[in-house]
């Protein structure tokens, strides 16, 4: 590339870098005189942050029989004489919680002390479908965590919102929903179906799938019928044409509806107006408020695919649905961000000091680095992954590396440069000997990255993360610095002190 080439090239570069770096960073404001836009937020200010920068809601999932201390110590206080000793020793106290010792309950075990093996096994089969259901919902950022063996306490992050929906809309309706665990059934007029009266049918025989569907800006699940399923669509159909006709002496006519349970809880009413052939099609809401119906159809999938449990959960009120402040300072997001700017504006100057304008090189690339990552977490992760410490973590790593083997680079031209070879030969060597490390290097680090994505929601949401910086910082080192120093090399003139390299002349005789 010609020098005029490369100057030209090098400032066409330095404004686009310059104008992703505003795109990606500049400082949140407000913008005067516009019809448009009225606030400008960077893309680093887009993030949906994890619990420990956000905060979040939580919520305690109790077993029937299994009570708070709080309600322990208030129902305890209201009883007087035998009967409060009484209510006293009905309770066993469990890390926190307290538990009916009732048999009929069966939550402890004979000895009066420890938990029904039992109820052991079906409660930890409950937590493990109830975690899945978080899963699948998308939450990559959630915990589940275990009180006493025998109640949950469920935290979600503050981030996860929809257009008309706050955060702790959304959040409470996960929580409520999710803590659903009784067996799903249909039932006609009030009447469990015929079909599924026997011991060992279940709803599964009857529905073939459900899913979430969107027409004309409406979302609605489609619930898919089995040849018996169809029978009972038929069934229904009949009984409500025929309930329509008959008319009360009052005038008015009675509707008939096949509801689906789960438990107890009736959960959706369907009417003939919902049948579609062999598909029951329930609107349910507007296109904006796509998750909650999406929140249904996991829990619906859930127990059709699992069944119930013998363990249910007392139903959730608005008011048990609590908001957590972040594990740091509300503001540790902007202290880090500081930090983080600290940290590199340190990197390229000890660059820029220590190899010249090779530094040059190193600075953009570690600015090219940064905006491809921060783009990458903005609008390729926006609301499928949360941004928490390990994603920080994982960048600051990312970042460091590509520094740490651009000076390796630089030492090793500075190596050949000590042979006696020219500037030119000296950069294809340095480049040409380090290439096969960095590659081994970055190839194990995306081999783990890989490996990291069988784990759990979390682990999973690291591991596409850790992906994207291996990847962005491959592609800094191996390609696009080698790119920059080039045309800047092209257009420099004195090309020693581009390196900052002194030519010695020995003076033997």
């Amino acid at each position: 590339m010609g020098k005029k080439k490369s100057v030209v090239f090098m400032w066409l570069l330095t404004i686009v870098i310059a104008v992703l770096c505003v795109i990606t960073a500049f400082p949140t404001c407000t913008l005067p005189f516009t019809d448009g836009i009225k606030k400008w937020q960077p893309a680093v200010m887009q993030y949906d942050l994890g619990m420990d920068l956000g905060g979040g809601y939580y919520a305690y999932y109790y077993p029937e029989g299994v009570i708070p201390e709080s309600e322990f110590r208030n129902n305890r206080n209201m009883i007087q004489g035998a009967e409060k000793e009484e209510y006293t020793n009905s309770y066993v106290e469990m890390d926190g919680v307290y538990v009916s010792a009732d048999p009929e309950d069966g939550i402890i075990a004979a000895d009066g002390e420890s938990l029904n093996p039992e109820f052991v096994t079906a409660f930890n089969a409950a937590t493990k479908e109830i975690c899945a259901r978080f899963a699948a919902k998308g939450y990559d950022d959630y915990r589940v965590s275990v009180i006493g063996g025998c109640a949950l306490r469920v935290e979600l992050p503050m981030s996860e919102s929809s257009k008309n929906q706050t955060a702790k809309d959304s959040a409470s309706q996960a929580l409520a929903v999710f803590a659903m665990t009784g067996e799903m059934t249909l039932h006609q007029g009030g009447e469990l179906l015929d079909e599924l009266k026997d011991d060992d049918s279940s709803v599964k025989d009857l529905i073939k799938s459900i899913k979430v569907k969107t027409r004309y800006e409406v979302v609605y699940l489609q619930i898919e019928f089995t040849e018996a399923g169809k029978t009972v669509l038929e069934n229904f159909k009949t009984a409500a044409e025929s309930a329509s006709s008959e008319t009360s002496s009052d005038g008015s006519t009675t509707e008939t509806t096949l509801d689906l349970l789960i438990g107890d809880e009736t959960l959706l009413s369907f009417t003939t107006e919902h049948i579609d052939g062999d598909k029951i099609k329930y609107s349910i809401a507007q296109d904006s408020e796509k998750r909650y119906v999406e929140t249904l159809s996991i829990l619906l999938n859930s127990v059709m695919e699992n069944g119930g449990f013998d363990v249910e959960f007392r139903e959730l009120t608005s008011s048990e649905i609590r908001e957590f402040s972040p594990a740091y300072n509300k503001n540790v997001l902007m202290f880090l961000y500081a930090g983080l700017a600290v940290i590199i504006l340190a990197l390229i100057v000890f660059a820029i000091v220590r190899m010249g304008r090779f530094g040059g090189v190193n600075a953009y690339a570690t600015l090219s680095y940064i905006i491809i990552v921060a783009l990458c977490y903005a609008f390729i992760t926006k609301g499928v992954f949360a941004i928490t410490l390990g994603s920080l973590l994982t960048f600051l790593i990312g970042l460091v590396l590509v520094n740490v083997l651009n000076h390796v680079v630089y030492n090793a031209i500075k190596a050949e440069f000590a042979l006696g070879k020219t500037v030119e030969s000296s950069v294809k060597g340095g480049y040409k000997k380090t290439l096969w490390g960095m590659i081994d290097i970055y190839a194990v680090l995306l081999l783990g990255a890989l490996a990291m994505l069988i784990g759990g929601a979390g682990l999973h949401a690291m591991a596409i993360q850790a992906i994207i910086c291996v990847l962005a910082a491959a592609f800094c080192n191996l390609l696009w610095a080698r790119a920059i120093n080039f045309t800047f090399l092209s257009a420099s003139k004195n090309k020693y002190k581009y390196f900052r390299f002194v030519r010695e002349d020995d003076d033997d005789e």
